[in-house]
């Protein structure tokens, strides 16, 4: 069983792209490779980031499942803002994401 997403077969010690249900551990946005990486951070309330000197989204592992995939999709939508220059404010990127992730969870949408 895959040691990342438990839904793939492969042999021991072995695991697909995916970190986590859903959340792989790279993609590209406006044809930039970034690296998302898991933190297992029970200290504070932080959910997740992007950097974009890095390329590198942040998410909080310690978090519900839904609030998991509500943050990533959140720094997604942090990184178009900035390579655009769309100059979103964080309570706007905030409102979409929310809206988005509704849309998306309610109709299981996946592309």
């Amino acid at each position: 069983m895959c040691m990342n997403c438990s839904e793939h077969k492969f042999p021991e010690g072995l695991a697909c792209e995916w970190i986590g249900p859903k959340i792989p551990n790279s993609l590209k946005i406006l044809g930039h490779d970034f690296k998302v990486i898991m933190l297992d951070d029970n200290e504070t309330s932080n959910y997740g980031s992007m950097n974009p000197n890095t390329n590198t989204i942040r998410v909080n592992k310690n978090k519900t499942q839904s609030q998991i995939e509500s943050t990533f999709l959140h720094e997604i939508i942090e990184a178009i803002n900035q390579s655009l220059e769309i100059n979103l404010e964080h309570r706007q990127i905030t409102a979409l994401e929310a809206g988005l992730y509704q849309v998306l969870k309610d109709n299981k949408l996946t592309f």
